[in-house]
């Protein structure tokens, strides 16, 4: 049972700025979270979103668990992928 990705404009904009290689790797690894998201992620503290790390890169998912969905909410550095969410 697969989970369905959704990349809304925002994290995409950001994604297209980074050199193709890190834009892959980060690609990639999403991806790879479709069959057992959860084993990768850590939840957020006070929050319903979950976060990836990669490498210095973080992405700040919602999972929808009902609709089989992960939602991409941000994709930052981790220094300040934080900031404001």
């Amino acid at each position: 049972m697969t989970y369905e990705i959704i990349i809304p404009s925002t994290p995409e904009k950001f994604l297209k700025k980074l050199k193709m290689p890190e834009q892959e790797k980060i690609l990639r690894k999403i991806n790879s979270i479709r069959e057992k998201p959860f084993r990768h992620l850590k939840k957020l503290q006070g929050s319903k979103l979950w976060r990836l790390r990669i490498d210095n890169y973080r992405v700040i998912l919602d999972i929808i668990i009902s609709g089989r969905k992960i939602i991409v909410i941000r994709i930052g550095y981790r220094k300040n992928v934080y900031d404001n969410l």
